[in-house]
């Protein structure tokens, strides 16, 4: 049975019995996990908002997903907000859930807080984000999370470049005028940033050259040579 005081990384909910209600520490606060009823086979988590009272969501998690549930409850008490007004529930959006994939994963969020991402082992991480305080990046933020447990190796690197600094008058930079100029006196920035989704990132002073570094960390985060 696992004690009140264990943290929830090294939580493992397979050990709880039927209808056994358990919680684990955070640095965000508690997550409380309950296996919903008799021979059922998942089991529930609460997680409380950052004022340790409201709950901000409650997560149904099965046992092929268990291996998971440490990192993804803890990334969600992380983005938890402070507080989880029921009174007004989730805001509802005009266009209606959201969906979006990377290799080997899919999420999909609907207005009223429900959440649900599916690998395609048929791994699946669901639940439901309560209160009106979840906002569009806080949202984002969980389903972030489970993508990165549940997608395939190359989805942990998807990699993107920005476009090019471009013109801007040099005094706004408390520059002097250098560079190619044209008429008002300004001159072009080509520097421009590669990003990779496993939080890599570099600036090189042109967007041809972003896009070479962005392929060539890509190359070697998944081929295992040193970065």
């Amino acid at each position: 049975m696992p004690q009140a005081d264990t943290p929830l990384a090294t939580a493992d909910l397979s050990a709880l019995a039927d209808r056994q209600q358990a919680w684990f520490t955070t640095g965000h606060g508690p997550v409380f996990v309950r296996r919903y009823a008799r021979y059922s086979d998942f089991v529930r988590a609460a997680v409380r908002s950052a004022n340790g009272r409201d709950r901000a969501a409650l997560l149904t998690l099965r046992p092929d997903a268990y291996p998971l549930a440490p990192a993804w409850l803890a990334a969600i008490a992380e983005a938890a907000p402070h507080t989880a007004d029921h009174r007004n529930g989730i805001p509802r959006q005009s266009d209606g859930s959201v969906g979006w994939s990377v290799p080997g994963a899919t999420a999909r969020v609907w207005p009223d807080g429900r959440i649900e991402l599916r690998g395609t082992t048929g791994t699946e991480l669901a639940g439901r984000l309560e209160g009106s305080e979840w906002d569009h990046w806080k949202v984002a933020a969980v389903a972030d999370a489970g993508l990165r447990l549940l997608c395939a190796p190359e989805a942990l690197h998807l990699t993107s470049t920005g476009e090019p600094s471009g013109w801007h008058r040099p005094a706004d930079r408390g520059q002097i005028g250098e560079g190619r100029e044209r008429k008002r006196g300004q001159v072009y920035d080509a520097t421009t940033v590669a990003r990779c989704s496993c939080g890599w990132s570099v600036t090189v002073p042109s967007q041809l050259g972003a896009r070479e570094m962005a392929k060539r960390h890509r190359r070697e985060a998944t081929s295992g040579a040193p970065a």
